[in-house]
């Protein structure tokens, strides 16, 4: 059997579940959105958008419903796991770039700038990981940001029923349907193209605290 047809086999139904699940996600959370997100999403304004991995699931289904008017590209991981992301990335739409910061990294950088550049299409981004510790920003990001000339948004999302793997190494969240979620989206950053060395680290600590900013809003809305 080759790989391709067991992934066929395997990987198609995978794809099933998770458009119905999506599909209850979009029926019967109701979502609010702080920001400018929106008007990114629904317009023809270059973005990058990035985010914890804690919020990767949510933010992914949200983002599927503008995959059919604004064509968004993200990075995916080189590893099995990462086989079966890519998968159901492209079917909801989107363009799955191949790679991670501890393996392609480099190329599948250089593959998303000429794609978003090319394609005027938004550029998505785990900003974190693939390894501890989190809500600490990458590279990646800013230099994406420098190469492209897109602004970076930061994003959150956050729901009133939800369960945190708190074993996991970023604490992911998994949004019950049914829950009314809240998406955070912060003032574009952008880095200009010349930046360099320090300059380019001061951009990244600067998005990391921006992003870390709204990451901490659902507690302060709590009170």
């Amino acid at each position: 059997m080759t790989k391709s047809f067991h992934n066929r086999f395997f990987f198609f139904p995978v794809f099933v579940l998770a458009w119905m699940v999506v599909q209850l996600y979009h029926r019967t959370c109701r979502v609010t959105v702080n920001g400018p997100l929106p008007d990114y999403l629904t317009g023809e304004q270059p973005c990058l958008l990035a985010w914890w991995h804690q919020d990767m699931l949510f933010n992914f289904v949200y983002l599927t419903r503008f995959a059919k008017q604004r064509k968004i590209a993200t990075i995916v991981s080189q590893s099995k796991d990462g086989d079966l992301a890519a998968y159901l990335v492209k079917k909801f739409g989107m363009t799955p770039i191949r790679g991670s910061s501890s393996k392609g990294g480099k190329e599948a950088l250089e593959l998303l700038t000429k794609h978003v550049l090319q394609e005027n299409a938004i550029g998505a981004l785990v900003c974190d990981g693939p390894r501890p510790p989190g809500w600490v920003a990458k590279f990646g990001i800013v230099a994406l940001a420098r190469n492209t000339s897109f602004p970076i948004m930061g994003i959150r999302s956050w729901g009133s029923w939800q369960y945190i793997f708190t074993r996991s190494w970023c604490k992911l969240l998994l949004v019950y349907p049914f829950s009314r979620v809240t998406i955070w989206s912060d003032t574009p950053l952008s880095v200009p193209a010349d930046t360099q060395g320090d300059a380019l680290e001061a951009y990244r600590l600067e998005f990391e605290q921006r992003l870390n900013n709204i990451a901490k809003l659902p507690e302060q809305s709590a009170g």
